[in-house]
């Protein structure tokens, strides 16, 4: 076909065409938005630079665990900050005390450096968080207001999802200003799960199971990671029905789902090996291959850095899956009742899970909740895990007594209300667990009581006489 343009040679083609573009008009009082270079050759966030600092509308904490110098370290010449950083007129010790303060809520994980002004946080979401105060130099609009110093918390993430990073550092910029409300960050964790009719929900539930637990066979870290991750969805009723919650506890705690409307239970096949995984890696730390319970967890200590990293997060995940799965035994302990015996689901658990092991859950439960002030998180898992054994069953509640559990729980408690308010729930719960006397020693106390009123009686008689 040949061109209307005369002009055009045949061998060419029609040049792009450009769509007609608005232009929008800028108030003049508004910046453009690009990013602003100080003095220093500081890179400022073009959203966050100008940001003006709120009201501080919360007292300072009367305690904190993070105690900065006033001289901080200048930024860097041309060091560009994050777009997750603010600048805020206020004293680095305050923002520092908001800031503590606000971990201590969130239940954050945090390591503080004083004389560097940063912190390493780590959330219960495995997401490490990397904060720093920098000293802001003053610039032109700085410069006249009354108050002249000016800070800057940047924070940068390690390792973790992103959204749930930009949650936290929203929070964390929120209360470097003192604007923080831990009431707003509570509703962002409540979620509601859809009802879904499936007419092969069973079948659906085991297959996912069985992905699980080949995802934990297989020796690729990531692989054993995303297993675990598995079973934590599939044993929590609020991310899963209650039916499939209910069929994972049960493999999770006795290797094998009993049937309601059969007499026969309906077992696992033995390679899977769920409960054995669970318990390897809650008691020993580790996943070993075929899940060798024989060998000592001290012939492990020659891993990598990166190998014990993902140990330490499979061991994480474990103790939320046990967690998840003894909550579900709580709530519903009289349809997980085992037919072959009448003892307590409970009680059969730590009975069988001391064959598998030959180790006592509840001593390495324990192990876990005295090792609160390095590693809360789990420690908080653990300290679930207890509540919900002690709340199941009265013979394991008596055998933790006899461990020394009072003592280490008011360790923990002790750390709990210090740095982690989640961990300081938890370890009060099973103080009251520990403190509140059993039946049969009410029933012991009321016997002795009507003794001594026999007694007392009978003597009163006989001087009566």
């Amino acid at each position: 076909m040949k061109s209307n343009n005369p002009s055009k040679s045949p061998g060419s083609t029609d040049p792009p065409r450009v769509r007609s573009v608005t232009p929008i008009l800028l108030d003049s009082s508004s910046e453009p938005p690009v990013r602003s270079r100080t003095s220093s050759g500081v890179m400022k966030p073009a959203s966050i630079a100008k940001r003006p600092s709120a009201d501080i509308k919360q007292p300072l904490p009367a305690f904190t665990n993070w105690n900065v110098s006033s001289e901080l370290r200048e930024v860097p010449s041309f060091y560009p900050l994050e777009k997750s950083s603010r600048f805020i007129q206020d004293t680095p010790s305050n923002i520092a005390s908001r800031i503590s303060d606000a971990c201590r809520l969130m239940s954050v994980q945090a390591t503080f450096d004083d004389a560097l002004g940063t912190a390493n946080l780590v959330t219960d979401d495995h997401v490490e968080i990397h904060l720093t105060l920098w000293k802001a130099n003053r610039t032109e609009d700085s410069a006249d207001s009354e108050d002249k110093t000016m800070t800057i918390v940047e924070a940068q993430r390690r390792k973790g999802c992103s959204v749930v990073f930009h949650r936290y550092c929203r929070n964390l910029l929120d209360a470097a200003q003192g604007c923080f409300d831990p009431k707003e960050d509570e509703n962002w964790v409540v979620c509601h799960r859809v009802e879904v009719q499936n007419k092969n929900e069973g079948e659906s539930s085991l297959l996912a199971i069985e992905i699980a637990a080949s995802l934990i066979r297989k020796d690729r870290m990531d692989a054993r990671r995303l297993g675990m991750e598995s079973l934590c969805l599939l044993t929590d009723p609020s991310k899963t029905p209650m039916e499939t919650a209910l069929l994972a506890s049960q493999i999770v705690l006795f290797g094998s789902a009993q049937d309601d409307m059969s007499q026969e239970a309906e077992y696992i096949p033995d390679e899977l090996g769920i409960r054995e995984a669970v318990l390897s890696l809650v008691q020993f730390g580790r996943l070993g291959e075929y899940c060798d319970f024989e060998s000592d967890g001290e012939e492990e200590d020659n891993t990598t850095g990166v190998e014990a990293e993902f140990n330490d997060v499979l061991h994480n995940l474990a103790l939320a899956v046990l967690a998840n799965a003894l909550e579900v035994l709580e709530t519903h302990g009289g349809s997980m009742a085992r037919s072959e015996t009448s003892k307590p689901p409970a009680n059969a658990f730590l009975e069988e899970s001391k064959e598998i092991s030959k180790r006592e859950l509840l001593s390495s439960l324990l192990n876990v909740l005295g090792k609160a002030e390095s590693k809360p998180h789990d420690a908080c898992l653990s300290a679930q895990c207890l509540r919900s054994l002690f709340q199941a069953s009265k013979e394991a509640k008596r055998r933790a007594r006899d461990l020394n559990a009072k003592q280490i729980v008011m360790t923990a408690l002790d750390v709990g209300r210090r740095t982690h308010v989640k961990l300081e729930n938890e370890t009060e719960n099973i103080m009251r667990e520990l403190e509140r006397p059993d039946e049969e020693e009410e029933e012991e106390e009321e016997e002795e009581v009507d003794i001594e009123q026999d007694s007392d009686g009978h003597d009163d008689s006989e001087d009566d006489n």
